[in-house]
This record gives C-alpha cells, structure tokens and sequence, in this order.
C-alpha cells in the first residue's frame, strides 16, 4: 500500500489551514442558527470554537511578518 507524502510547503499548509478554519466556522454558523442547543451541542460548539481558534493561530504563525 502506497503513501502519498503531504507537502510542507507552507502555502499548501497555509491553504489547508483556510480550508479548515472555513469548514470549522461553517459548523459553528449551523449550530449558532439553532433556537436551542442541548449540553452536547453546547459542548460541540466550545469545540468547534477552540478549533477554529487553533487553526487562526497556526496560519499567523504561517504568515511571513
């Protein structure tokens, strides 16, 4: 079984990281839009949230000053 290798270029991680960060925010959107969000969805929004913030943080270490 073959492995594709990921690139570390970090423009394709860069990309990977908005791709991410979008896909994150787009959850986060849809729970927000409930009228109630039950302890499991509370938790998974607090996540989500975490998440998203993580995937911010590593593509403002990514961008050159």
């Amino acid at each position: 079984m073959s492995r594709t290798r990921r690139s570390s270029h970090p423009e394709v991680i860069m990309d990977r990281l908005e791709k991410k960060h979008a896909a994150l925010d787009e959850q986060v959107h849809r729970l927000s839009q409930h009228t109630y969000l039950s302890p499991g969805e509370q938790m998974t929004t607090q996540q989500l949230k975490k998440q998203k913030l993580a995937a911010k943080d590593a593509l403002l270490a990514l961008q050159p000053d």
